[in-house]
C-alpha cells in the first residue's frame, strides 16, 4: 500500500516540508513518484520516518542520521548531539548577526519536525539568553524574539494562503511577558495541522471581546484556540462557551491555561456533546 505525502504527515508528525528537507539534503528517503511526480511512500518508509524520529528524540543531529538507517554505525554514542545545533544560533546572537540567524533558524525548521524544534532549540537558547548573568541579555533577548516571530509568522502566511480550513488563535498574554514568540510558535503549529490561522494576540483581560461570536460565525472558523500561562477572567470563559454552543465551533486551551481550567473543558466538552444529541 502507497501513502500521499499528506497521508505521512498524519501519520507521523513530521510535516511535508521537513520530510522533503529529510529527502533532498540528506537523502534519507526514497519515495516513488507518481506519473504527476507526486510523492508515495511504502509502509516501510513510514517505519524508516519514525526511527528518524527515534534517533532525534535521542539527540542526534539530523546531519548524522543517514549512517545510522544505513548500519554504518552501531550506536548514537559518538555521534554529534543535535543540542550543539545551538552553538551557531548563540554565536550569530553574540555577533548580532540577523541574517545568520534568520538562515540557521529556516534552516532547522525545515530539518526538524516543530516540538523537537521547541524542545531542542527554542527552550535551551531560552535559557541561555535569559540567563541573569548575560550581559547581552536585553539586546540578544529582542534579535532572538522578533527573528523567530518573523520566521513563523512567514510559514503561516504561507499555508493560509493554500488552506481552507481556519483557526482563530487567542492570547490574553501581555506583549511584555515575552512569551509572543511562543504563541506564534503554537500559530505554526496550527498551520502543520493544516488550518489557516488567524492570531489576536495581546487582547484584553477585562470585559466582553466584542464581535468575536460574529466574527467566528461569518468567517466560518472550524476551531478557536486559546493559548495562555495566567488564568482567564470567567467573563472570558463565559464568552468562549458561548461561541462554542451558538456557532458550533470548537474551543480548546494550549498553554498553561489548559491545566489551570481542566474543569472548564470537561465542562464544554460535555455541554457540546449534550448539545449534539
Amino acid at each position: 500500500m502507497l501513502f500521499a505525502i499528506r497521508e505521512v504527515s498524519e501519520m507521523t508528525g513530521v510535516n511535508s516540508v521537513t520530510l522533503r528537507a529529510w529527502q533532498r539534503r540528506y537523502g534519507l528517503l526514497k519515495p516513488q513518484r507518481t506519473e504527476k511526480g507526486h510523492r508515495l511512500y511504502t509502509q516501510a518508509d513510514i517505519e524508516k520516518i519514525r526511527l528518524i524520529l527515534s534517533w532525534l528524540e535521542k539527540g542526534v543531529a539530523i546531519s548524522k542520521v543517514r549512517p545510522l538507517l544505513e548500519g554504518q554505525v552501531s550506536d548514537a554514542s559518538g555521534q554529534e548531539k543535535g543540542s550543539d545545533g545551538i552553538a551557531p544560533i548563540l554565536g550569530a546572537l553574540s555577533d548580532c548577526r540577523r541574517e545568520k540567524l534568520e538562515q540557521l533558524l529556516s534552516q532547522l525548521m525545515k530539518e526538524y519536525p516543530l516540538p523537537m524544534f521547541v524542545e531542542k532549540v527554542v527552550v535551551p537558547v531560552d535559557t541561555q539568553v535569559n540567563d541573569p548573568a548575560n550581559p547581552l541579555r536585553a539586546i540578544q533577548q529582542a534579535l532572538w524574539q522578533s527573528t523567530l516571530i518573523e520566521q513563523c509568522a512567514s510559514l503561516v502566511a504561507k499555508t493560509r494562503k493554500r488552506s481552507s480550513r481556519k483557526a482563530m488563535l487567542l492570547s490574553f498574554e501581555p506583549a511584555q511577558d515575552g512569551i509572543t514568540h511562543y504563541i506564534w510558535l503554537a500559530a505554526l503549529s496550527l498551520s502543520n495541522e493544516g488550518y489557516s490561522v488567524t492570531l489576536l494576540n495581546n487582547l484584553p483581560f477585562n470585559g466582553k471581546l466584542h464581535g468575536l461570536e460574529a466574527a467566528v460565525s461569518q468567517q466560518a472558523f472550524e476551531s478557536v484556540v486559546v493559548i495562555g500561562e495566567s488564568k482567564l477572567p470567567q467573563a472570558i470563559l463565559k464568552q468562549l462557551a458561548r461561541v462554542g454552543s451558538e456557532c458550533q465551533c470548537p474551543v480548546s486551551l494550549r498553554g498553561s491555561i489548559a491545566a489551570i481550567h481542566a474543569d472548564w473543558v470537561q465542562q464544554l466538552k460535555g455541554a457540546l456533546s449534550n448539545g449534539r444529541k
